[in-house]
């Protein structure tokens, strides 16, 4: 047991392997394949989105406290070992939340649902606003992610380049998008929470 849980990588396979064994037994007893990908898609885009969002969260409040409160040689360690993890599964995690959402509206039929089912598939018009709010407040904050945090981050880390003063302006324009993304990560939890289970 302290082997697996010694080792992230050995605990998530781990996990993993047990999820995987609960998705087979799942799909050999649903035998609807189209409500077992929807099952799939909900599971992964719940993954996925508490990845993003704790990731969100700990950027905001230890991550960016931290650079701010250490001298220049402690932040450059900073930069190199945390920083780069932490942005490499902030932009992962923000694009697999995205893409399983996406599969998720199609498989249950919120878009193209001809295709789907065959006919139209009825929503009510304040679960489909709460819906496509969110959607919408998604797409935002993955924009910015990808647009602004990381072009950004990569200067701040020197895999792009610029001088000090590039770099502080990057800086700064990491932690204004990534307030904007904490400003927007509780409203687009609750309005995706409140269309799935409130109507």
């Amino acid at each position: 047991m302290d082997q697996i849980l010694s080792n992230p990588r050995t605990s998530l396979g781990v996990g993993l392997g047990i999820a995987a064994l609960l998705l087979v037994l799942f799909a050999v007893s649903a035998g609807d394949a189209l409500v077992f990908f929807s099952f799939l898609f909900r599971a992964l885009h719940i993954l996925s989105a508490a990845v993003w969002l704790g990731l969100i969260v700990f950027v905001n409040f230890v991550q960016l406290v931290a650079l701010r409160a250490t001298e220049e040689s402690a932040r450059d360690v900073l930069h190199r070992a945390i920083v780069p993890g932490v942005v490499w599964w902030l932009r992962h995690a923000s694009t697999a939340t995205v893409l399983t959402g996406a599969a998720l509206l199609l498989s249950v039929g919120y878009v193209l649902p001809t295709l789907i089912y065959g006919s139209g598939v009825y929503v009510p018009p304040l679960r489909a606003g709460l819906l496509w709010t969110a959607v919408l407040g998604a797409l935002v904050m993955w924009m910015f992610v990808h647009m602004y945090i990381w072009p950004s981050m990569q200067v701040v880390l020197g895999l792009r380049p610029g001088d000090a003063d590039a770099r502080a302006r990057a800086g700064k324009r990491v932690m204004r998008f990534s307030r904007l993304n904490l400003v927007l990560a509780v409203p687009v939890m609750l309005a995706m929470v409140a269309a799935a289970h409130l109507y």
